[in-house]
């Protein structure tokens, strides 16, 4: 707790300075990047050729579904949440419990897995040797078809996934008359009650790891699976217990429902409970009101949906 409390004090002196913009796109191989968008959207990678990437990270919803939980092949019902994929490059680990460091890997998890994908990589690449101009698009970027051209090609599209030009990007580029009064005073407040001790870096979160019920637990819904133990279903060290990545607050008011089992859908209510169980204090309505305003100035632009 004490380690908490400096960490939130060192943060409030040198807020503006523990955040950063969301950058322009700027893609450097054409090629890859269409060649990943290709296998983002087709289903014929998953089994039952149902599902791609893009079913439960749709790019028009600001990569999400909006669900409480994603449904994979043969509308099988997972656990969690399907977090955004936009500005996933800036994010510590591509999942709440940090098991998937890199996009690519979290691309093979999700393929493997029985309830998203349940892909088969041999199908995959005999399909894609069965479509001539398919085949020959990898050729021209890789010179083959492999598991990890795949992968490689997925990961490169989702990296290049950006949200630039948010409301808050123009303040923090340097003007002042981007927010409004009551978006600036939202911001003041964000800082004020320590939002930023969790929520600070280019993502506004997303780079690093927090005990979920701080202060005191948090009350899911009823049949929330009990299993999901956030870095312990990794570390298996009991102090990891309750324990994720930091969600990032990036176009946040595009991307409800909330929390890892998609429990909260209404963003007054998100802030409210954060007050609660993450920094032990009852934050006034009107104060959360300002504060979703300031939100609000989180979401960025969507340049290649």
């Amino acid at each position: 707790m004490k380690l908490f409390l400096i960490i939130f004090l060192v943060l409030t002196v040198y807020a503006d300075s523990n955040f950063d913009v969301i950058p322009n796109v700027k893609i450097d191989n054409m090629d890859k990047y269409n060649l990943g968008k290709r296998l983002f959207h087709d289903k014929n990678l998953s089994r039952d050729k149902t599902t791609s990437c893009a079913s439960c990270h749709d790019l028009n919803l600001y990569g999400t579904d909006n669900h409480e939980v994603y449904l994979g092949v043969e509308n099988i019902k997972g656990k969690l949440n399907s977090p955004t994929i936009y500005n996933a490059r800036f994010n510590i680990a591509q999942d709440g419990s940090g098991r998937a460091s890199t996009i690519k890997e979290r691309a093979k998890f999700s393929f493997l897995n029985k309830s998203e994908m349940a892909g088969d990589i041999k199908e995959v690449i005999k399909y894609i040797h069965s479509d001539i101009l398919f085949y020959n698009e990898f050729v021209d970027v890789y010179g083959y078809v492999s598991e990890d051209s795949v992968f490689d090609s997925i990961s490169y599209f989702v990296e290049n996934l950006l949200t630039p030009n948010a409301k808050f990007d123009k303040f923090l580029k340097g003007d002042k008359a981007a927010l409004n009064k009551d978006e600036l005073k939202g911001y003041h407040l964000f800082k004020k009650y320590g939002c930023i001790s969790c929520h600070n870096g280019r993502n506004i979160g997303g780079n690093m790891y927090q005990k979920f019920g701080i202060f005191s637990e948090f009350d899911h819904h009823e049949g929330e699976d009990d299993e999901i133990k956030g870095r312990y279903d990794v570390t298996k060290n009991q102090y990891d217990k309750n324990v994720f990545k930091v969600p990032s607050l990036r176009n946040i008011v595009k991307t409800s429902p909330y929390l890892h089992d998609g429990s909260i859908s209404d963003l007054q209510t998100m802030i409210k409970k954060m007050g609660k169980h993450q920094l032990g204090i009852d934050i006034p309505a009107d104060d959360i009101k300002f504060i979703e305003l300031f939100l609000i100035t989180l979401t960025g632009e969507l340049e290649n949906e």
